[in-house]
């Protein structure tokens, strides 16, 4: 199939039908994203108790790496990874990759078992009553034939789940599992009373029973296979609405269901379930999310919020590296789509806690966000009937910014259809998507919600099977979730709202343009253009139509940046600038070429240090500087010297007519001095673009020779470290602005600016102002002396071990930028920056 397919997927597709594109491949685990992602398959892994180690996740993340724009990974809600955007012709050796490092792909879909879950804190947990990991681990290996495949089981009447619980906190939901083991003694012998038949649906949520019945801990899997095998065989396999487990035990009556259970075993029989049940129902259920310490003294383990499980190839990198820095190696995934990273030293905790990954997805999240679960959505999904993950994330930040949950965390879940796979039956608010008609009052439907209420977790935990609220608008909602909150879970209105971080509107759309629901159609006329990435909107439906949380399929910006094409227009676009169009007007005419600029303010930001600017030719003109580059200003003194020095202005080309430069004043510095005289409509020389250095598109950097005049290319830099001191943070500036005005460009960045007393830091105002926008923005300040005043950075030069607790690790994807005064560079940055492992070629000096 992958070979046939690799020439012309469409022809192929066309000439075979979905049968053979879509349902057989299902067997390997790929799932062909027929209506939301055309051409491109959806592969579910098999990863028993959520234990993958980091070996395993690097490989998973050069999988989604390698699918470019397509690719990305979700956490999914029974402990697992689900990887999107990969192509079937390079599917083989891809799950030939999964099976080296130990996974499993093979019977993950159609009526297949599911992952084994068990306890994610299983072997650190001081509350653990057994370690599930052997049980799921050989629950695995008899459902997929050591990784093989097994052909007994591998078309049963309908999808089915089993779990292993650990511990009290009931953190595997065994109350919606098909087969549950609940840990019980008997006659001092350990072992697992049975649950049986819990399932959600699209036609009805039902709570596992018991199957009075109790086996030892050496006949899981006999166990497990005995009840498969009675479903296998007795279940119906007609109407796939009534297919489910529970509805033979219903038919059958449980008494004969467990005597047909029984009949299976090594014994052909089974004990009565044990009344010494070990689960202390009295505990309340814990968060894993932040700091805890482990049963093994001296360990944490960190527990840390994913919003609806949703990462790139980077995170997973990230994943990976963190737990081999800080940990054992070993990534434990839960079935609320978070991870845990364990075993971490008590001693490394503060410095895990500082890395840019747990900036992004922090252990410590607000009380909505902490309980968010999102299935799918219809991104990617043919089935869901709304969007989720975004839009859940969205409402989770909205409700935090305007409300105080005294009460605790609350469990908010959205699924996008009725087949719950996100389970909105166990939620405290549990959202359904829907079609309702248009609260407008225009023809038409539009995306909404039916809201469950109440649902609960953990022992005694019940299902809410049908929506409390009902056919609720998607563009009404938020005013009734607030109401929800309050008059169900005591949350109460804060009396000024605190700032809404609005982390879901950088949500990235991994999508390629040239992807549309179903076969791709031909395309209609070229209307509009996103001006962050330059992505030229041409479908049928004519834009203004679009509803206003569309965003760009491309970058995932929003209508807002979409712009109307027109002939005499040349579109701005927020990603770097390679070449100015022809009709530009442009200030700098390149190196050799110079110009007057006449100053027409001077505004002091402190004693010392002023903000000057100069007008350009015209309101018209912008400069023409490229990002990472800077200008020359010059003068001639009483004594007929020509003196000029590089300065790198504060603004950019979006701002036009004028040019921004924040200027030290030195009392010995010629050229400072003349500008702090220089009086209003006087000029001075500026020459430009100079510099070898420039951000010429998201994640890449050129540097051109002089002496040889090759251009070093370095792109795929997900990581761009700066460090700086006084004055070197003016291209730094240019950079972090751009990158951050561009909402296609995920590159990470962490700043460390060093100053000699705090009230030397330059800028620093509209520095937290990007930092508290955009999480991928980390910034550490240091200073020589604090002076004797408030001030909570660091203290002390930039030495190796500041460099190491404020910065990431090197590797491939990182560029380290440096600006500063010599002796701080040679003596303090470059040593400590090669001792840590960064080459030469993995730093830039401005």
């Amino acid at each position: 199939m992958a070979e046939a397919s690799a020439v012309n997927f469409k022809e192929w597709d066309e000439a075979n039908g979905a049968d053979e594109v879509d349902q057989r491949p299902k067997w390997a685990g790929l799932f062909h994203r027929r209506k939301g992602h055309y051409g491109r398959y959806m592969m579910r892994l098999k990863i028993p108790n959520g234990v993958v180690t980091s070996k395993q996740t690097r490989y998973l993340a050069s999988i989604v790496k390698s699918c470019g724009e397509d690719g990305c990974a979700d956490i999914t809600t029974r402990q697992n990874f689900q990887l999107r955007g990969i192509e079937l012709k390079n599917a083989p050796g891809i799950i030939q990759g999964v099976m080296d490092h130990g996974m499993c792909s093979l019977q993950s879909g159609l009526d297949n078992v599911r992952n084994a879950t068990g306890n994610p804190l299983a072997g650190f947990d001081p509350h653990e009553i057994i370690d599930t990991r052997p049980f799921t681990r050989a629950i695995q290996d008899y459902v997929s034939g050591g990784g093989r495949g097994n052909s007994d089981i591998a078309n049963l009447g309908r999808k089915w789940n089993v779990c292993v619980v650990g511990g009290p906190d009931f953190y595997e939901h065994p109350d919606i599992n098909d087969l549950a083991f609940i840990p019980a003694l008997r006659e001092g012998v350990v072992g697992f009373n049975i649950l049986v038949g819990g399932f959600i649906s699209s036609a009805r949520a039902a709570e596992a029973i018991p199957l009075d019945a109790w086996v030892p801990a050496s006949e899981v899997v006999e166990a497990t296979a005995a009840v498969i095998t009675t479903f296998r065989d007795y279940g119906h396999r007609g109407n796939r609405q009534k297919c489910r487990m529970m509805w033979l035990i219903e038919e059958m009556g449980i008494d004969k269901f467990r005597t047909e259970v029984a009949s299976r075993m090594p014994s052909q029989s089974m004990a009565r379930a044990s009344e010494d049940d070990l689960i202390d129902t009295s505990v309340s259920r814990r968060s894993y999310l932040g700091v805890h310490e482990q049963k093994q003294k001296g360990l944490c383990w960190v527990g840390i919020c994913v919003p609806g499980g949703r990462l790139q190839a980077d995170d997973m990198q990230d994943m990976a590296d963190l737990a081999d820095i800080y940990g054992s190696g070993e990534i434990r995934l839960t079935v609320e789509q978070n991870f845990i990273i364990p075993n971490v030293p008590k001693e490394k905790v503060d410095s895990l806690l500082a890395e840019p990954l747990l900036q992004r997805y922090s252990p410590f999240p607000g009380k909505v966000v902490s309980g968010m679960v999102a299935c799918t959505g219809n991104q990617f999904c043919g089935f869901a009937q709304i969007e989720t993950k975004k839009q859940a994330f969205a409402a989770a930040e909205h409700l935090e910014s305007i409300l105080d949950f005294p009460n605790g965390d609350i469990r908010m879940i959205w699924t996008g259809c009725p087949n719950s796979c996100a389970p909105v039956q166990v939620a405290d608010i549990g959202l359904m998507g829907c079609q309702v008609k248009n609260p407008s009052g225009e023809k038409g439907m539009v995306d909404g919600v039916n809201i469950f209420v109440g649902g609960t977790v953990g022992p005694g935990g019940h299902l809410k099977e049908h929506p409390e609220v009902e056919k609720v608008a998607c563009s009404e909602l938020l005013p009734v979730l607030e109401d929800l909150c309050i008059e169900k879970f005591g949350a109460v209105r804060k009396a000024v709202p605190s700032e809404n971080p609005r982390h879901a509107d950088r949500w990235k759309i991994n999508k390629s343009a040239q992807y549309t629901k179903g076969i791709p159609k031909a395309l209609g006329k070229a209307t509009h253009i996103c001006t962050s990435c330059g992505y030229i909107y041409q479908e049928n439906q004519a834009f203004m139509t679009q509803s206003e949380d569309f965003v760009c399929p491309s970058c995932s910006a929003p209508k807002s940046k979409f712009e109307a094409l027109r002939d005499s227009k040349d579109p701005a676009s927020s990603r770097p600038v390679k070449e100015y169009p022809s009709n530009a007007m442009v200030t700098l005419q390149g190196a050799g070429s110079t110009v007057e600029l006449k100053l027409i303010s001077k505004v002091d930001i402190s004693s010392d240090t002023r903000i000057f600017r100069f007008a350009l030719p015209t309101e018209s003109h912008i400069l023409g500087l490229p990002v990472g580059q800077h200008v020359s200003i010059a003068f001639t003194d009483d004594a007929g010297t020509v003196v000029s020095r590089p300065y790198t202005p504060i603004s950019s080309d979006d701002d036009v007519g004028y040019v921004d430069f924040c200027i030290k004043i030195y009392q010995d510095g010629a050229m400072s001095k003349k500008l702090d005289s220089l009086a209003l409509n006087e000029t001075m020389t500026f020459e430009g673009p100079l510099g070898n250095v420039t951000y010429t598109d998201r994640g890449q950097f050129s540097i051109y020779n002089p002496a040889t005049t090759d251009v070093d290319v370095r792109s795929g830099v997900n990581n761009v470290v700066m460090v700086c001191g006084g004055t070197g943070i003016t291209p730094m500036l240019q950079v972090i602005r751009q990158i951050f005005k561009d909402v296609g460009d995920t590159t990470r960045v962490t700043l460390l600016y060093a100053n000699k007393t705090p009230s030397d830091i330059l800028l620093k105002h509209e520095l937290d102002s990007l930092a508290n926008q955009h999480p991928n923005l980390q910034i550490r300040y240091t200073v020589d002396s604090a002076g004797g005043g408030q001030w909570d950075g660091l203290v002390g030069l930039v030495d190796l071990d500041m460099i190491k607790a404020c910065l990431p690790t090197a590797r491939n994807e990182t560029q380290v930028l440096m600006c500063g005064p010599p002796q701080m560079l040679e003596k303090g940055i470059k040593p400590s920056l090669k001792s840590l492992g960064f080459t030469q070629s993995s730093w830039i000096e401005f």
